[in-house]
């Protein structure tokens, strides 16, 4: 853990997107995921475009449901019928609580709503995916994204396996 800490703080800003597949209205989740972020950040959280651009000190989120790029591309890359998209930019000079906070709202929204999801850094790195009531995190990750990982994998509060997700 020496030196992580010092690492995540000194990072640069991280890009990275949660796919999801969800059964109800686009207004209900942006709703949704503005409770969770509000509950799990315990700040002010600012929301911009009638819920779709969340904002906080450690990251800002966009949520889309209509104009998924690539839609068809990301439904057969990751055999899931993803229907929402939200990216993610994590602040650096805040980068360690911010992941926290990230990995605490993605566990809420686990327990919320429950949807099958895929987790990805810089647009290709495939962190983890939940499927089928199962957490599956990829094997195949550098160490800064293990580390980070192993700290925060079990705010998901669901069971979680190892397996090879190449991108």
């Amino acid at each position: 853990m020496e030196g992580l800490q010092e690492y995540l703080e000194g990072r640069n800003d991280m890009d990275c997107t949660l796919f999801l597949v969800i059964h109800f209205d686009q207004d209900i989740l942006k709703r949704k995921i503005y409770n969770i972020v509000c509950e799990a950040v315990e700040d002010v959280v600012t929301d911009y475009q009638n819920f779709s651009r969340l904002s906080c000190r450690y990251f800002t989120l966009d949520i889309e449901t209509e104009d998924i790029i690539s839609l068809d591309f990301l439904r057969e890359e990751y055999r899931m019928e993803i229907n929402a998209e939200i990216g993610i930019q994590l602040f650096g000079n805040t980068f360690a609580k911010g992941i926290e906070v990230l990995f605490n709202i993605f566990g809420n929204i686990l327990m919320d709503f429950n949807p099958d999801m895929v987790f990805v850094e810089n647009g290709t790195d495939q962190i983890f995916r939940k499927e089928n009531g199962t957490v599956i995190i990829n094997t195949k990750l550098d160490e800064y994204q293990e580390k980070y990982l192993a700290n925060n994998i079990n705010l998901l509060r669901l069971p979680h396996i190892y397996q090879d997700l190449s991108n």
